[in-house]
């Protein structure tokens, strides 16, 4: 089993990074949940962010068991990131889950694209220093990962390369 994530701050191209990697290297897909989660939505709670940490929890076991290689748009990681920027401390059950996750490769998007307006995306800027706290949060917890950059094909080629490697 292997699992190469997404991650980084809002509108990096993580989600189009994401389909475009599975359709490439033939690996199963688990989508970005709070984005069908919130859809409609104008707001949300803590409960929410509960809710979907553990939908995108379940969606990416589902697709381990089906899948030798899983391509997430995010993970744990992010919504960690998320809550502690909208409501500060972490609470034990995110935490738990991040911890929880096992071995995978991350994909870190630099946030040097252009901003695509979308009414769930909360931070259009602040996102040179969310990279930051990513990119500390991969470091600190010696985790394995690329920093993607670049646009277009550009973009797709980098990540696919780091993922490639990554799979040897």
């Amino acid at each position: 089993m292997t699992t190469i994530v997404l991650t980084g701050p809002e509108s990096t191209g993580k989600s189009t990074l994401a389909v475009q990697l599975a359709e490439r290297l033939q690996a199963g897909l688990v989508p970005e949940v709070a984005r069908r989660y919130l859809t409609g939505q104008s707001s949300y709670r803590p409960a929410d962010v509960l809710r979907i940490s553990a939908l995108q929890y379940e969606a990416e076991s589902a697709a381990v068991a089906k899948n030798a290689t899983v391509i997430c748009d995010t993970d744990q990681q992010v919504v960690n990131i998320w809550w502690a920027e909208r409501y500060g401390p972490v609470p034990d059950t995110l935490l738990a889950r991040y911890a929880a996750q096992s071995d995978r490769f991350y994909l870190l998007c630099r946030p040097d694209i252009a901003w695509q307006p979308d009414p769930q995306r909360e931070h259009p800027f602040a996102r040179e220093r969310l990279y930051a706290l990513y990119l500390a949060d991969l470091r600190a917890r010696g985790l394995q990962f690329a920093e993607v950059a670049g646009e277009g094909r550009t973009r797709l080629e980098h990540a696919r390369s780091f993922a490639l490697e990554w799979l040897k």
